[in-house]
């Protein structure tokens, strides 16, 4: 493999090219992540709760993440300025590896026991013939941008939390990336929103929407895994359910008093400004040498964006 340029490359041993981040320069970087089949179910803490929390997330985003591919692949013809629609393309770019290495680990649910294709193709029949057939092109680029504002707030949250700290390397370090990506491009579902409608009350319905299906997949994708092992009902299950929701890192409360941030008439996401804990997470650090080969295999996904 040839050498890469100092300031853009896959630190050894990492899983994501290292690239400083820049919103206004969205685009996705390539990956190289593994997820052996070690990984314990319980990978954060030993805590069924927190671990399925995340899970949950991993079981639905596939699906939702590909929702949207589709759905922004519609309106690309639409946009008249070149720089935004390169900038769209960047993030259909990130969202689509996002769908791709998500899709990688749950093959790790699945060799851990996990009954999960029942939920997969639930998902799938929502965000393919319930909202593409049924809500049309607009509302779900609401919904779309609704999601996106839920998904850059929990990122802040786990990220100023530390709530990965005690995970599994490579899971710490999926989420990680993850969180920070969806801070990096955060503004531009809001600003597709904006030049296809910008209809106040059809921002507010897409917020509600989204928060929804945010709320309503991670909870029942949280309890079908916690039914299977065997832990819904257990006084540990719900003491852990109110620690996540309420205790140290105020998941329910910081969530609630980020998501009506949306509902302010002149609201918009690069108002809120978070991007210094993305920052870390995405930075290039100079390497020993100018540069060096990885000892990991680059990954790359083909996009029918064009």
């Amino acid at each position: 493999m040839g050498q890469l340029p100092s300031t853009v490359f896959i630190q050894p041993m990492s899983r994501f090219e290292h690239r400083r981040l820049d919103p206004g320069n969205v685009r996705p970087r390539r990956t190289a992540f593994s997820f052996p089949q070690s990984i314990p179910k319980h990978w954060l803490k030993g805590s069924p709760v927190q671990t399925h929390f995340f899970n949950a997330i991993n079981l639905f985003v596939v699906s939702f993440e590909d929702f949207m591919g589709r759905v922004m692949r519609g309106r690309l013809v639409h946009l008249k300025d070149p720089e935004f629609l390169r900038q769209v393309r960047g993030f259909m770019g990130q969202e689509a590896t996002h769908s791709f290495v998500h899709t990688k680990y749950l093959s790790n649910l699945k060799a851990q026991g996990y009954q999960i294709d029942r939920y997969l193709e639930v998902a799938e029949r929502v965000f393919r013939d319930l909202f593409e057939k049924k809500f049309g092109p607009t509302l779900c680029v609401a919904i779309i941008a609704g999601f996106e504002h839920m998904t850059a707030l929990l990122a802040e949250i786990v990220l100023s939390s530390g709530m990965l700290k005690e995970a599994e390397p490579a899971m710490a370090e999926l989420w990680e990336w993850h969180a920070a990506e969806e801070i990096e491009h955060k503004s531009l579902a809001f600003d597709l929103l904006q030049v296809t409608n910008k209809s106040y009350l059809l921002r507010l319905v897409g917020a509600l929407l989204g928060a929804l299906v945010v709320a309503g997949f991670i909870h029942v994708g949280m309890a079908m895994l916690l039914r299977q092992d065997r832990q819904l009902w257990r006084f540990r299950t719900l003491r852990d359910v109110r620690e996540l929701l309420l205790g140290k890192h105020r998941m329910a409360p910081r969530a609630l008093g980020l998501f009506i941030q949306y509902f302010r008439p002149r609201f918009h996401p690069a108002q809120h400004d978070n991007y210094s804990l993305a920052e870390p997470v995405l930075q290039a650090q100079e390497p020993e040498q100018e540069g060096f080969r990885t000892r990991t295999s680059l990954e790359t996904v083909s996009l029918s964006a064009k």
